[in-house]
């Protein structure tokens, strides 16, 4: 199966260009694939509409039936087409923009089926390209002005992407290349990786801050020209840790806010110091939480896995909602772990009992919890300027990962990541245009990745939203904040 996943902004309201995307009898006009596109029927467009495409295969002309099966004017529509051959799957979501128009994340599949099945494996740098033509397209279609930038904006010719894309897919098929420090090393120089935009006059908050990836994107991030809040839990290591930041970035801001971040009372305390101290954040970075061995809950009776890495950073996102739309646009980026790959959410066990308590596990399962989250943050705050993303940082050589899994670090250790490699997609995100461009997408090496790399992790589209809904509902319980 290959994926082309891109955003396209327009200056048509999210209603429009919803109803231009969702009638796919417009595809020829912007799909340099599509040869003929029509509409079969004259019902109103809706779930279950069908569409006749004519697209080129080569020097093949293959014909393709889509049909709408999930219709949610203006915000989403699916598109499915099935035959002997060929399974293609196109998702479009449009958010509305704070300061008028829309952005719309395109997302295509292709699933070669029965004799041509062996060639799937050959499809992504071809699909890329494909893709990359048709969007550039609807770009023009819906002007959007990037369409005369080129496209990916990594200064690579069209065979530089090409060749980028093969490298990178070839290492993430590996894992161990795509996670070690072998990823960042080759992507780096195989896609032409440009230093991370200056944030002059940008807030930052990055809780768990006193060491590791948070240690290291506080530093980043003020070396960047942020001014950076740390939060922690002690003042000593608080302190210790805002020296640190400041001896590489001597003429940065920096403070440092305290609070368990397992602990609901001292997350509201928190997020009501910053309030009173900003009246802005424009970058939210969601790193606290270790992997612990033992089970323990906070004051509440809640799991401490669970409290401080999925109802905590819920919690905080809430109460500074309120800065984050007035420095919109900005940005929510959560650290999760490529650990949650072992697991399907299930909400039913997603606090595990002093009877069956794996650390790894737990750790696992929240940080899968941290990504059906995001979706849904992602729906409930369109138009409002705040962008939300997870990213996972590869395999990190940190002070948690030699304390939790210390047989890992020990036979990993020579190919581990630094920290600064670990946390470079969340600077990178921090500045980047596609950290606002696009929403709810789930990062490693600057790059949005799959979010199941096992067929039994995978949610239906529909369960996926009743999770979503069912895990917010959860935690408003939990945290006693809601969004109204």
């Amino acid at each position: 199966m290959a994926r082309f996943r891109g955003t396209v902004r327009s200056e048509r309201s999210s209603e429009d260009a919803f109803d231009y995307l969702a009638n796919f009898a417009n595809a020829a006009e912007w799909d340099p694939g599509t040869l003929s596109a029509e509409r079969i029927g004259d019902d109103p467009i809706g779930s279950g509409s069908t569409f006749r495409l004519m697209v080129a295969a080569g020097p093949r002309k293959l014909p393709l039936d889509y049909r709408i099966v999930t219709y949610e004017r203006p915000h989403r529509v699916v598109l499915v087409a099935e035959s002997s051959t060929v399974r293609s799957e196109d998702t479009v979501t449009v958010v509305p923009q704070a300061g008028g128009g829309s952005l719309l994340t395109y997302d295509a599949q292709l699933t070669l089926r029965g004799s041509l099945a062996p060639a799937n494996f050959l499809l992504g740098p071809f699909f890329d390209r494909l893709g990359s033509a048709g969007l550039n397209g609807l770009r023009k279609a819906l002007g959007d002005p990037a369409a005369t930038s080129g496209g990916s904006g990594s200064g690579h010719p069209p065979g530089g992407r090409l060749v980028s894309r093969i490298v990178d897919e070839a290492l993430e098929a590996t894992v161990v290349g795509s996670f070690s420090a072998i990823g960042p090393d080759v992507r780096r120089t195989v896609a032409g990786w440009t230093p991370p935009a200056r944030l002059d006059g940008k807030v930052a908050l990055v809780t768990g801050a006193t060491s590791g990836l948070g240690l290291a994107a506080a530093t980043e991030l003020a070396s960047l020209g942020a001014s950076v809040v740390m939060t922690a839990r002690g003042a000593e290591r608080a302190d210790q840790a805002a020296a640190r930041v400041r001896a590489v970035a001597p003429d940065a801001e920096v403070s440092t806010l305290l609070a368990d971040m397992g602990e609901f009372d001292q997350v509201r305390g928190l997020a009501e110091q910053f309030l009173a101290e900003h009246d802005r954040l424009d970058i939210l970075v969601h790193n606290a939480g270790a992997l612990s061995k033992d089970r323990t809950t906070n004051s509440t009776g809640l799991e401490l896995t669970v409290a401080s890495q999925v109802a905590a950073p819920y919690l905080l996102t809430g109460l500074l909602l309120p800065a984050l739309e007035a420095a919109a646009p900005s940005r929510v980026i959560q650290v999760s772990s490529g650990g949650m790959y072992t697991q399907r959410f299930d909400l039913a066990t997603l606090e595990m009992g002093p009877e069956n308590y794996d650390g790894t596990v737990a750790y696992a399962k929240a940080k899968r919890a941290q990504l059906v989250l995001l979706s849904e943050w992602v729906r409930r705050c369109d138009g409002e300027g705040v962008a939300f993303h997870a990213m996972h940082p590869g395999w990190a050589d940190t002070p948690g990962v030699q304390h939790s899994i210390p047989a890992f670090a020990k036979v990993m250790g020579p190919i581990l990541r630094t920290p600064a490699q670990g946390v470079d997609t969340v600077v990178w995100l921090a500045g980047a245009p596609e950290g606002i461009d696009t929403t709810g997408l789930f990062w490693l090496d600057r790059r949005p990745r799959w979010e199941n790399k096992v067929p039994w992790t995978r949610l239906s589209a529909q369960d996926e939203r009743d999770a979503a809904a069912a895990l917010w509902a959860w935690c408003a319980e939990r945290t006693g904040w809601d969004l109204r």
